[in-house]
């Protein structure tokens, strides 16, 4: 597996309307070359084609912040099973992110599937897809989620700091990725198990 590239460009505002996962984009926009993960915060209003979720795009759902962080990671050689369990990886470091800034509301912070809630306010959403080079993947965060079609949760309602927490997910995230390039660089090829009397 080619190592990841992980990036904080909290100084980069990107509205996300969907068409931005695209393989290239996060070398277009932020200058990353090869497999990368960059975090940004941008508004967000993704509807009709644009919604790769076919459910969604059925129900004519709408996903409107006035700001999220958005995390758009993409990789090569890796399949789509890969980047839904990435998604699920994702929102669980979310959530222990949010536990350990919050140790108060700790029992209400969950994950369900990809989805994280506070209480019974939906916090993030995400969706993992391929194009014809790599597979892609956009993980986002409510920061200001005015507009919003469903109950949410954000960072301002929780008053939580947006840097503090960018930086507190993505060394999680960090850690989780050297420990898994890590584990795939110190085991010995499994041994054919020869058939009983032989």
């Amino acid at each position: 597996m080619t190592p990841l590239q992980i990036l904080a460009r909290l100084d980069v505002w990107q509205h996300y309307s969907g068409l931005e996962l695209h393989p290239g984009f996060l070398a277009a926009r932020f200058g990353c070359s090869g497999d990368a993960a960059v975090l940004f915060p941008g508004s967000a209003l993704v509807e009709g084609l644009a919604l790769v979720d076919l459910e969604d795009r059925a129900n004519q759902d709408r996903i409107i912040a006035l700001e999220m962080l958005h995390l758009i990671v993409e990789r090569s050689a890796v399949s789509l099973e890969q980047m839904v369990l990435l998604q699920r990886l994702l929102a669980t470091i979310c959530v222990e992110t949010l536990r350990e800034l919050l140790p108060a509301k700790a029992a209400s912070i969950r994950r369900s599937g990809d989805d994280v809630f506070v209480g019974d306010g939906k916090f993030s959403v995400s969706i993992a897809t391929t194009g014809p080079t790599s597979a892609l993947l956009h993980f986002a965060m409510n920061v200001d989620a005015t507009g919003a079609p469903v109950r949410t949760s954000d960072l301002q309602r929780l008053k939580l700091d947006v840097a503090v927490f960018a930086a507190a997910f993505l060394r999680r995230f960090a850690e989780e990725q050297l420990d898994i390039e890590a584990a795939l660089g110190k085991v010995a090829p499994a041994h054919e198990v020869p058939e009983h009397g032989a």
